[in-house]
């Protein structure tokens, strides 16, 4: 268990050198975004369209793209496969721009109705399609199968061990078409990772409904000799007492282990926007148990486990992942869900070659956004422990979890909104700083008419203004772009200290350049001192608040407010507006 609670704060450089205690181990590959490859008009790429959409990737300069097919695109049940369709061939286009320009795409099938997923027969297909795409020069560099297969609603209800047999079933047919895996590695799980909240990372222990008002549910752990707990439990009350602990030297005889009540905190999240109340038990000095068990009597009332940490002689558990720890399930007391995240298990099951799943924060829902660095270093750092050194860790999609409207359906006004370059700001940094390799925003420029999630949209309102269905560069294309710009692949991330309410990353490019990144929060100016061996510097200064119009250039791209000559080494003090993000650099 050790390796899981390793820092990854550990300094590649040279032995001469003095290794500075805020550099990211991470492979750094870097920010980009969702695109669908078709196009906003009509059946084909138009040359306006097609032009105006590589103007401004070109100067978004992506370090990851995520392009998925949909099945009926090249191929149907009654006809097989058809690549000479035009939407084929629109996503085959998008794609080879990218491979062309030296930039990983992440692709795969949002679906595969009429299809089964675990049939060999599927396998095949998309194993076609990837050779096709290869032999074409428009090779994907992660395959990651199918979109959020764990989602529990709608046709992607799949279980685990669904997801083993067709990546499985994947394996061989890549070898059997003759796919090269130098140029295409299987990836995913490509999992939707809501449970990765500000429930501390880990809404895998919750107990089943079915069993609340009828039995009695526990979880049970073996440390080697248990000394002090710290555990994190949320239940839908302000006023809850069904938690209790017990020990135990054999498993066998248990004895209640007195634990003082906690203060609970009310929090609010996405997956329970009524509200939900954090009690933290902790206990110490416990002497003569191996077993601690957690348990909840009958109630009508759901309750998670966010987080176990154990103490113990020759023994340390940290599980916010659902790393598998717990002892096995014949001692639990009562009935538990255990939907162990598919992030960390596919990682573990030895079967990819890169480890990807979908992030998005619940900043809208009025989590807190500063959970999202303490959750992700965690899981990264569990992802890191499970999978061979150099294995990719992607955010095949990430941004803020939309709220939904009276319908069920989601409303993306946020994306229209000045707040929005804060938060995708402040949300990239907490990634980068969490040892992520590389995230890809959703998304370019929207996807079905009501899905207008991108930095622009398509439609045909007015374009010079900023609209659900209008070309207008939309805010957050200001902080996005400069971000996945000016923090390129090969960068080496740095983590400094931060102040309350300001977000910064450090970077230092490929090429010996610098990149600063500050993301103020709250509403007062703040000063923030930059420590990095730069020797003296001139950057580039661009400036983003959300009270006022950002300067950018007759094409909408950002062009810089002023410029900066200093040494950070040592240390240097600048100024952060409220509610503002600046990045400084030296790169091009």
């Amino acid at each position: 268990m050790g390796a899981l609670l390793t820092t990854f704060l550990a300094v590649p450089t040279p032995s001469s050198a003095v290794a500075p205690s805020d550099v990211v181990a991470s492979d750094w590959i870097g920010f980009g975004y969702n695109q669908t490859p078709q196009p906003p008009n009509g059946t084909t790429w138009t040359a306006a369209d097609w032009n105006l959409m590589v103007s401004r990737t070109d100067y978004i300069k992506p370090g990851v793209v995520r392009v998925m097919f949909n099945l009926p695109w090249f191929w149907t049940s009654t006809g097989g496969y058809d690549f000479t369709n035009d939407a084929f061939l629109n996503a085959e286009k998008v794609i080879k721009h990218y491979v062309d320009e030296g930039i990983p795409v992440v692709s795969g099938l949002f679906g595969v109705d009429p299809l089964n997923y675990t049939d060999p027969g599927t396998a095949t297909i998309e194993a076609t399609l990837v050779k096709r795409l290869q032999v074409d020069g428009a090779a994907p560099k992660y395959w990651v199968g199918l979109n959020e297969p764990n989602v529990s609603t709608g046709p992607k209800s799949y279980t685990y061990p669904d997801w083993v047999t067709a990546t499985t079933n994947l394996t061989t047919a890549f070898t059997t078409a003759g796919v090269s895996t130098s140029k295409t590695v299987i990836s995913g799980a490509d999992t939707a990772e809501a449970g990765i909240s500000s429930y501390s990372g880990d809404l895998g222990h919750q107990t089943a409904k079915s069993c609340n008002s009828s039995c009695n549910s526990a979880l049970v752990w073996k440390p080697a000799a248990l000394k002090s707990f710290t555990t994190q439990v949320y239940a839908a009350s302000a006023t809850d007492t069904a938690v209790t602990f017990q020990t135990s030297s054999d498993g066998t005889t248990w004895k209640s282990l007195p634990v003082a009540a906690p203060t609970p905190v009310a929090t609010v999240t996405g997956q329970n926007s009524g509200g939900m109340w954090q009690y933290t038990y902790t206990a110490s000095g416990i002497a003569n148990a191996t077993y601690l068990r957690l348990s909840v009597a009958s109630s009508n009332l759901d309750h998670t486990v966010g987080e176990m940490a154990i103490a113990g002689a020759g023994s340390t558990l940290n599980d916010p992942l659902n790393d598998l720890t717990q002892t096995q399930t014949t001692l639990n007391s009562g009935s538990w869900t255990n939907t162990d995240s598919w992030w960390l298990r596919s990682a573990q099951s030895g079967l990819l070659g890169a480890s990807e799943a979908h992030f998005y924060d619940q900043e809208l829902y009025g989590a807190a956004p500063a959970y999202v660095e303490p959750v992700m270093t965690r899981a990264v750092a569990q992802l890191r422990a499970a999978t061979p050194d150099g294995t990719p860790v992607l955010l095949g999609e990430t941004g803020m979890k939309a709220a939904q409207n009276a319908d069920g359906s989601k409303n993306y006004d946020f994306a229209l909104d000045t707040t929005q370059p804060l938060r995708m700001a402040d949300l990239a940094v907490q990634e980068a700083r969490a040892g992520v390799d590389g995230a890809a925003a959703w998304c370019l420029d929207g996807y079905a008419s009501q899905t207008y999630c991108g930095m622009w949209g398509r439609g045909t309102e007015d374009p010079h203004t900023v609209s659900a269905h209008s070309t207008a560069l939309r805010p957050w294309f200001y902080a996005w772009s400069l971000l996945s710009r000016y923090l390129p692949t090969g960068s080496t991330i740095h983590a400094p200290a931060e102040p309350t309410g300001v977000r910064v990353l450090a970077a230092r490019l490929p090429t010996g350049a610098w990149t600063f990144v500050l993301v103020n929060r709250t509403a007062d100016t703040q000063t923030v001192s930059l420590n990095e061996p730069t020797g003296t510097v001139t950057l580039d200064k661009y400036l983003y608040t959300s009270t006022s119009a950002p300067t950018v250039d007759a094409d909408g791209f950002p062009t810089k407010v002023r410029t900066l000559t200093a040494d950070f080494t040592g240390g240097h003090n600048v100024t952060v507006p409220g509610n503002s993000v600046i990045v400084f650099t030296n790169g091009s």
